[in-house]
């Protein structure tokens, strides 16, 4: 049984691409804890491997070698449907590019993964839900609205409200902020940090930015695939009010 106080854990990780000219190693030899209820930024160069690392944690790419724990779930050894599967029911997961489906209204954006779930879920209390996602994020007004109509920042809070409806045990973000302008990068940063502050959320967060970098409580630097710093960030309680 693994640690209940440790719900992201990573071993001896790593992820070798073949390649026409050779082998990439994308990922090599990482060990990564985060504590419940922690926010983690992750930082490096363009090509250090931090989204590989994001996307390892997520399930979405299966590792050469070692071990990935979500709770007591070691997911590396999961099939892709179970992976499918494991990942909607507790993994949110929140892209750079928002990956909304343009023909779906963003409440049915947000509603997504219950509904590739397969999981008979009770509809009321998912309706209540959903209001609830919807008036937090401040887009209860745009709920019937196509994501060509929302702006950059709306687009973004429904992407956030697909990624905590199933109420995850972890939420992974990469490069959320990249699409979005100063004021809005900001607004995000202050929910992300809210939601881990007053709702205990375990949050891993992929950035190239210093400046959304400073949200989190511990920041690691990658550099060609391996951790080479960690940071406490003691700036980290920002007045998310404001």
């Amino acid at each position: 049984m693994t640690d209940t106080n440790i719900p992201v854990s990573v071993s001896d990780l790593s992820k070798v691409y073949k390649t026409r000219g050779g082998s990439v190693n994308a990922v090599c030899d990482i060990s990564l804890q985060v504590k419940r209820g922690e926010f983690v930024t992750i930082m490096g160069a363009s090509g250090s491997g931090k989204s590989t690392l994001l996307h390892l944690i997520a399930g979405l790419t299966t590792p050469t070698v070692g071990k990935i724990q979500i709770n007591d779930n070691d997911i590396a050894k999961l099939s892709d449907a179970e992976r499918t599967r494991f990942r909607c029911r507790h993994i949110g997961v929140i892209f750079q590019a928002f990956n909304l489906i343009p023909t779906l209204t963003a409440e049915e954006n947000i509603l997504l993964p219950i509904l590739i779930d397969g999981t008979n879920h009770n509809r009321k209390e998912i309706r209540e839900k959903l209001d609830s996602m919807l008036r937090l994020l401040e887009i209860y007004d745009r709920r019937y609205h196509r994501p060509d109509s929302l702006s950059g920042g709306e687009q973004q809070r429904v992407a956030i409200g697909r990624a905590l409806l199933i109420d995850p045990a972890i939420i992974l973000a990469d490069e959320p902020t990249g699409n979005l302008d100063s004021t809005n990068s900001d607004n995000f940063c202050k929910l992300i940090r809210e939601l881990c502050d007053k709702e205990q959320r375990t949050i891993v967060l992929v950035t190239h930015e210093k400046n959304v970098a400073d949200w989190g409580d511990r920041c690691v630097t990658l550099k060609d695939g391996r951790i080479v710093d960690e940071q406490i960030n003691n700036k980290n309680r920002k007045e998310v009010s404001a």
